[in-house]
């Protein structure tokens, strides 16, 4: 897939990576890549909420199972599509694997996210898990088989983020942390809007007005 992302509204879908959480005000990199791109034309509308997990992103209709939330009717698919986006970011870094989802959940419900958005002609951009320091050896190990396959299934429509945030340990590196142990300062969020602008300009998945 390769398509020109049109001028007008991007919408991103996440949770509080996505509302900036951890940076000081207008250096969230939702923040950050909405300046870079008004040059363009483009509005980016942020829906992200805190604290929500991918079940929220999915499609109004959709029926979970009993132990899990139901879609978010203000935060997911279909409000971001009420705005007839050119372009659809997902931000889930990490709350559904604290939350004790398996990976194939998480993976499932991004890649149904993704469909029904395709389906709609929205083309859209995945970004990958986030460290934190409060998750045992075996979540991070969730976290890496969600990025796994991410990665197989989207190819430079997933957007990497372990490998530049993630400390030695695989928490989340000094340099990049807010102090809480799950977010991420100014650093962290300028290297996500670095990440995501870099596939971007990549042009291999999709490419922004002008590139």
């Amino acid at each position: 897939m390769n398509t020109v992302v049109a001028p007008g509204t991007w919408v991103v879908l996440g949770s509080s990576s996505a509302v900036g959480v951890g940076a000081t005000p207008g250096q969230g990199w939702v923040a950050r890549l909405a300046r870079t791109q008004s040059v363009h034309a483009v509005q980016v509308q942020n829906l992200a909420r805190g604290g929500s997990t991918t079940y929220a992103a999915l499609p109004a209709a959709t029926t979970p199972p009993l132990d899990r939330p139901a879609p978010d009717p203000g935060r997911g698919l279909d409000s971001a599509l009420a705005l007839q986006p050119s372009l659809l970011i997902l931000s889930f870094p990490s709350n559904d694997t604290a939350a004790g989802y398996a990976a194939g959940e998480t993976v499932g419900n991004l890649l149904t996210v993704r469909q029904a958005a395709a389906a709609a002609g929205v083309p859209t951009l995945v970004l990958g898990t986030q460290p934190r320091n409060d998750l045992a050896p075996s979540q991070r190990e969730v976290l890496a088989a969600i990025d796994g396959a991410l990665s197989g299934e989207l190819g430079p429509c997933f957007v990497p983020l372990q490998p530049t945030l993630a400390g030695p340990t695989g928490g989340i590196h000094p340099d990049y942390a807010a102090g809480d142990g799950i977010h991420l300062n100014d650093a962290g969020h300028a290297l996500i809007a670095h990440q995501v602008q870099a596939a971007l300009d990549g042009g291999l998945c999709v490419r922004p007005p002008g590139g």
